[in-house]
């Protein structure tokens, strides 16, 4: 069949195939028992802190414990260390005289911490609720509190401790990504389609007051607000509208030049506001609508809150520093929290890349860790603005595959330095793997498109041009979230992830000669995303997030086997002539075609809320243990 009439009747999948169990397949000798290396990555990642009265604190983000750290900057110490039971951190937190609530993710769970007792108490659970992404406080003592996935506003009385569920802000909106509350009235921003909902606290009525300026954008991100107006930033194309809260019918709207998101907020009086916006401190004059960059953190970080003390703002950074910026002398000092005793601890991975035979790369939030095989244990570790989701390796250089930039960024090995060579656009932010053509010197991205947005990419990047060739849709209206190549057919193929709860993930295939997509098949019906892919010999192997591997042939798509080694997402590598998968649970060595399954390492333990990943490199397999780094001999 010629390559560009690929199965484009692909609805049939298992009918040709054979459909197997997880049945064992003999190993050769008893696997040797894996090599903990450590921590896979060590950060001190924040995203939240503030002030009890001069003394600053912040919450962790995505480490294993989290903390609450109070610190003494004149003292040069901390004060407090507290973990926090449940959650993987937090994103938003408050304070009220001496107290810090704080409201947590992954799990939703709200806490108080008295500073005056230095004790925390547990406020309660939000049901349906994972992540509390903004809270805000109003002088009769009642806090408001923004949730996903379920898109509600809840109030807490904390004169009673009573926690009261006050429903979806607007049907269909699964966000409430920010929020602030007066006397009367709770403002709630909303996404993954952005929109503003002014919300009764007496009645309960609800009116949407989106100015029609921000309804393309993917969330009203961030809010603050004056006695008289309510200010919304946005994610998208980083607008700012300014709404009269008397008459939100009068508005102004203003774009920072080069802003996509608006980050944290605060009100100084009623004429001025600043903001974060990437790694630098911005105002907005509000009588004017003017905006100017006023200061800059460390290249790499974000500002993660923003609070006006005095005659100063205080920017505190996702790297767990602190940035004080004068207003009169426009000066700008910097305070590091780990230098004042908030210790490291084990984040979430996000990729795994070995390299040289002496290297491990694990991508974390805002860097990326170096393991260094001949000293396990001890790693270092290079800044990267965002998360590297995926990774790859050609020659000397690590490539990485960044959110939420949706960018692509090279690492010199020798020479450790970093540099963006190619921003993907298209409303992608988030990829999902990264592979390399070595014949034709591509390097192939798969992306998903922003919050709110269809469509995405399997990007092709020519590394001695620079050139880069972006096609979106490529499967209509589905995410793409892996990718391979066939090298010597010069066929590339991209896995998606359905839009919904119905229909069926497929994989898309691109002539590499034409460039022009030459078939679409579905391998697994009903599966949601297509999240690993791997080329062996003539056959496309592929995993579903549901643990199903499928074998196709790579020319024609006619699906050859299919069979379940899990029950959630399966990483695939190749080394030599063998296929290998891991799992949150086990690593395993597939038979060719067959998919029949030999166990190489069993009893893994890998965090839940991150994906399976593995990695090869001179005949040893690397993945995640928990949140440590292990090597297999397989």
């Amino acid at each position: 069949m010629d390559r560009r009439s690929f199965i484009r009747s692909t609805a049939v999948t298992g009918g040709v195939g054979l459909a197997l169990s997880n049945t064992g397949v003999a190993l050769a000798a008893s696997p040797a028992p894996p090599v903990d290396l450590g921590p896979a990555a060590l950060a001190c990642n924040t995203l939240t802190g503030g002030f009890v009265g001069d003394r600053p604190y912040i919450v962790s983000h995505l480490l294993l414990p989290a903390r609450l750290g109070l610190f003494d900057v004149a003292a040069g110490n901390v004060v407090n260390l507290t973990e926090l039971p449940t959650g993987g951190g937090a994103w938003t937190s408050l304070v009220d005289g001496e107290q810090i609530f704080i409201g947590t993710h992954t799990v939703a769970d709200l806490y108080r911490f008295d500073t005056t007792t230095m004790t925390l108490h547990s406020l309660g659970k939000l049901p349906g609720a994972t992540y509390v992404w903004d809270m805000s406080r109003t002088p009769d003592g009642k806090i408001y509190l923004g949730t996903y996935p379920d898109g509600k506003v809840w109030e807490l009385d904390q004169g009673t401790g009573a926690i009261r569920d006050l429903g979806v802000a607007l049907a269909g909106q699964k966000y409430v990504r920010s929020i602030v509350a007066d006397a009367t009235t709770v403002y709630a921003g909303l996404g993954a389609q952005a929109r503003l909902v002014a919300i009764d606290r007496a009645s309960g009525d609800r009116r949407d007051i989106t100015p029609p300026e921000l309804t393309g954008e993917s969330f009203v991100y961030q809010l603050t607000q004056t006695a008289t107006h309510v200010v919304a930033g946005t994610h998208g194309t980083g607008q700012i509208a300014i709404i009269d809260k008397s008459d939100p019918s009068k508005y102004r709207v203003v774009h920072p030049e080069g802003v996509i998101t608006i980050g944290k907020m605060a009100a100084d009086g009623d004429a001025n506001v600043y903001f974060g916006a990437g790694d630098a401190l911005w105002h907005l004059d509000l009588g004017t609508g003017v905006t100017r960059k006023v200061a800059t953190t460390a290249a790499g970080d974000f500002i993660s809150a923003v609070h006006i003390k005095g005659a100063s703002v205080a920017a505190f950074t996702n790297s767990a520093t602190m940035w004080t910026y004068d207003i009169a002398s426009e000066a700008v000092t910097m305070v590091d929290f780990q230098a004042l005793g908030m210790p490291k601890a084990p984040e979430l991975p996000m990729s795994v890349q070995a390299h040289g035979g002496d290297k491990v790369y694990v991508g974390g939030h805002g860097g990326v860790e170096v393991h260094t095989l001949a000293d396990p244990g001890r790693t270092t570790r290079f800044r990267v603005a965002g998360e590297a989701k995926a990774m790859t390796t050609v020659g000397r250089h690590l490539y990485l595959a960044m959110y939420p930039s949706g960018t692509i960024v090279s690492y010199d090995t020798v020479t450790r330095r970093t540099r963006t060579v190619a921003t993907i656009g298209h409303e992608q932010n988030r990829p999902g793997d990264i592979v390399h053509d070595p014949r034709r010197k591509l390097l192939l991205v798969a992306t998903s498109p922003d919050y709110g947005k269809g469509g995405g990419t399997l990007s092709l990047y020519h590394l001695p041009t620079g050139a880069l060739d972006v096609h979106r849709d490529i499967v209509t209206g589905h995410a793409i979230v892996s990718a391979a190549v066939h090298v010597g057919d010069g066929l590339a193929y991209a896995g998606s992830q359905r839009p919904g709860t119905t229909g069926s993930a497929a994989v898309a295939v691109l002539d590499l000669r034409t460039r022009k997509k030459s078939g679409e098949f579905v391998p697994v019906q009903g599966a949601e995303a297509i999240v690993s892919l791997a080329v062996l010999g003539s056959v496309l192997y592929g995993s579903t997030s549901k643990g199903v591997l499928f074998a196709a042939d790579a020319r024609s798509g006619a699906v050859l086997a299919t069979a379940t080694v899990a029950a959630g997402r399966v990483d695939l590598v190749v080394v030599g002539d063998r296929l290998y998968a891991a799992s949150h649970k086990q690593v395993l060595r597939v038979a060719p075609r067959t998919l029949a399954t030999g166990v190489v390492a069993d009893g893994l333990a890998a965090d839940p809320t991150s994906f399976a990943m593995i990695s090869h490199d001179h005949g040893l397999l690397y993945t995640i243990n928990g949140r440590n780094l292990i090597q297999v001999r397989p």
